[in-house]
């Protein structure tokens, strides 16, 4: 990661703007095919159907644009590299444990949320309620964005930021992550989300470590929505606060137990200097701002 000249021109101000674009296409695109998707097809636009628009014409095609225009070597900075089965394991255990740790982190906000508007805004899916929605919810909600978000945040973004130093790169990271997932009900969990995420691309030196922590991440707060709320009818223990504040215990521990096995050696030839400025800088500029003044006005879009 320290040689980011040879991953082509990957530029920390180019990769703002590309962000600024994922971002305004996250939901100008949805909201063009809830238009027309009724006209041409006589039905709501399907959930599914939305996610998969997101992912491919917001996020998927403007990296490739974005790569092909500086002239980016693909495999270099998207840190393509294949992951050994036991680093793969270890980061599947750090994305099923931490979504645990960012659901507590949560809690704050969504109490703020809940006493300010008198309910919580509704779920990107509903939560399964059989097996087969499961494995559909498996695909479209934790596989499919895993993979297209992983490429452009810890591809493209954390090869652009890696120069700034290893926790400038994690913070930067972290944030740019949080806003371009716009729910600011959820805005800590998606910071610390990214965060680790960024934590295991550095440590790992592969982006398909990203991607295996983002899917268990994703997939385990469906697996328990889907035993709490299905299997809890046949075993009401399964539903009780115990369980879910035992089972969330656990897994917190998990987490740092697992965090902290991955090497942390060569992170010593990459120390950030004036972490505050960067962090600054990272915020004050034209693409960013646009960012965070659309963030606002999306949000009060959704609590109106």
């Amino acid at each position: 990661m320290e040689n980011s000249a040879r991953f082509g021109r990957v530029t920390f101000r180019g990769v703002r703007w590309l962000l600024l674009f994922v971002f305004f296409l996250q939901f100008l695109i949805p909201y063009i095919l809830e238009i027309k998707w009724p006209t041409l097809f006589g039905t709501d636009l399907p959930e599914t159907v939305s996610i998969l628009s997101i992912q491919v014409f917001a996020v998927a095609i403007p990296c490739i644009v974005f790569l092909y225009l500086n002239s980016a070597d693909y495999k270099e900075t998207l840190k393509l590299k294949p992951l050994n089965l036991g680093r793969a394991i270890m980061c599947a255990l750090i994305g099923m444990t931490a979504q645990s740790v960012a659901s507590v982190l949560n809690i704050p906000m969504l109490v703020f949320v809940l006493s300010r508007h008198g309910s919580l805004p509704e779920l990107v899916m509903d939560t399964p309620q059989s097996l087969w929605q499961l494995l559909w919810g498996a695909l479209f909600v934790a596989f499919i964005p895993s993979v297209f978000e992983e490429l452009l945040m810890r591809g493209i973004v954390l090869t652009a930021t890696q120069s700034k130093g290893y926790r400038a790169s994690l913070l930067i990271g972290g944030l740019y992550f949080a806003l371009l997932h716009n729910q600011y009900e959820s805005i800590v969990g998606h910071f610390f989300l990214g965060f680790v995420l960024c934590y295991v691309v550095w440590m790992t030196e592969s982006v398909v470590g990203g991607i295996i922590a983002h899917f268990f991440f994703n997939l385990s707060g469906m697996v328990y929505g889907y035993w709490v709320n299905v299997v809890s009818k046949t075993s009401p223990c399964v539903g009780t606060e115990w369980f879910h504040w035992t089972v969330t215990g656990v897994c917190i521990l998990l987490f740092f137990l697992f965090f902290g096995t991955i090497n942390r050696k060569r992170v010593r030839r990459n120390k950030s200097r004036r972490i505050a400025l960067q962090i600054l800088g990272s915020v004050f500029n034209l693409p960013v701002i646009l960012i965070v003044l659309g963030y606002i006005l999306f949000q009060v879009a959704r609590y109106v």
